[in-house]
This record gives structure tokens, sequence and C-alpha cells, in this order.
């Protein structure tokens, strides 16, 4: 169980990185003249990172169905929401050298596909001429915009929660556990849709909008910041939970 646990923790940690780390495409498509290729590797990025949810929800799953004791339940999703919350924070500090990293992607997706370009920067040796163009505003606090950062707190506190809450109700009300695990649906359904109508559109207007020299970027700082403190925040209200009631 504990092998399985640690599988767990790292499938959901390495996807919420992953989709952390595709906004990076979105920056570098802006700041090299392609925002629609940018838009396009993100949105390739984010559902190639949902392939590690097969092996993520059968073994929450799997851990549920075995009885899983609430302390083991509890720690596995405080260590997923906690790693992702550590991953994405090192990804936002290093955000131009991902950038940077994406830009070698758009280059080499000339002669290539979206996934081999993907692997061939990665794993390429060759040294390529490429003229980078660097992410030269850093992030401070005035940048980013309490409102948007708000609404994405929001967003990603359900969108990253909503496997474990749906499970944890399967855990608790057995006789019911295949129609409570169905609840993530609705769980994801709120941060889909904030993403989806509000998030999204405004990043990529932002984006758009070439004269404008830092709101885009204030708005990617702005969601990316709401993003991690999600995970933050929603790790301790887990323990939180766990102390007040489970144990």
């Amino acid at each position: 169980m504990n092998i399985l646990i640690i599988i767990a923790v790292l499938s959901f940690t390495i996807m919420m990185m992953i989709e952390t780390a595709a906004f990076a495409a979105r920056a570098a498509g802006r700041l090299i003249g392609k925002p629609a290729l940018g838009t396009t590797i993100h949105h390739s990025l984010f559902t190639a990172s949902r392939f590690l949810l097969i092996s993520f929800l059968p073994i929450l799953g799997f851990l549920v169905e075995s009885n899983i004791s609430y302390e083991k339940y509890f720690l596995t999703a405080v260590l997923c929401l906690s790693s992702s919350f550590l991953g994405s924070f090192i990804i936002i500090i290093y955000l131009n050298k991902v950038q940077n990293f994406f830009q070698k992607v758009f280059y080499l997706y000339k002669s290539s596909t979206i996934p081999v370009a993907l692997l061939s920067a990665i794993f390429s040796r060759k040294k390529y001429e490429i003229k980078y163009v660097d992410l030269n505003l850093k992030l401070t606090s005035d940048r980013l915009i309490p409102k948007k950062v708000f609404v994405s707190f929001l967003a990603y506190s359900f969108l990253g929660t909503g496997f474990f809450i749906a499970f944890l109700l399967s855990l608790i009300y057995t006789d019911y556990r295949l129609t409570l695990s169905q609840f993530t649906a609705v769980f994801h359904g709120f941060g889909a849709i904030i993403v989806s109508f509000y998030l999204d559109p405004m990043l990529s207007r932002s984006i758009d909008q070439i004269k404008s020299n830092n709101m885009w970027l204030n708005n990617l700082y702005s969601i990316l910041i709401g993003r991690i403190i999600s995970y933050f925040v929603t790790s301790i209200i887990f323990v939180s939970v766990y102390y007040l009631f489970f144990k």
C-alpha cells in the first residue's frame, strides 16, 4: 500500500507541475510573437498530463476499496498537494528558463511534430542557433492583481481537491461508494467553468494585445500565484480537517 501511495503522489505532483509549466509556453509565444502556437502547446501539454490519471485514479480508488485508514488517506492527499505546491513554486521561480525551453520547442516544431519537438528539446544535446528572448520583468508583489489571484485560487482549489474530497466521501459512506466517487465531476466542474470562461480568455486577450507590455505578464503571474496558493492552503485545510474530525 505504501508503494501505491508513493506512485499516486508522484503521478499527481508531476501532473500538476506539467500543467504549471505549460503556462510558460504562453509566455514564450507572446515574447517571440507566436501566441497561437504558445496556446496550442499549453493545451496540448495539459491534455497530455491527463494520462497520469491512468495511474492516479485507479490507485486512489483501490486505496478506498481497500479501506485505507483515514490517517494514510489524509497523508496521501496532503503529500500530493504540498508536493504540487513545492514543484510549482520552483517552476515559477525559474519561469524564464522554462519559457526559454519552450522557445526551443517552437524552433524544433518547424520540422517535426509537437511530441517529437518536446522530446528533442529535453534529450537532444545538439546546439541550435536560437536567439532566445528573455522574460526580463520579474515577479514582484506589485505585479499581482488581487482579484485575479483570488479567482485563480478559487478555481484551482476546486480542481486540485476534487478527487480527494469525492473519494473521502466514498471512504466515509461505504454503502454509496460508487455514487459518491462520481462527485469528482461536480467539484471539477466549478473550477473548470472559472478557468474556461474567465481565467483562460482573460489571459489570451491580454496576450493578444501586443501594445500592452505588462498586463499579460501581470495576469500570468496572478494566475500562477493563485494556483500555488490553492495547493498550500488546501493542504493545510486537509491537515486541519483530519485533526479536528478524524483523529
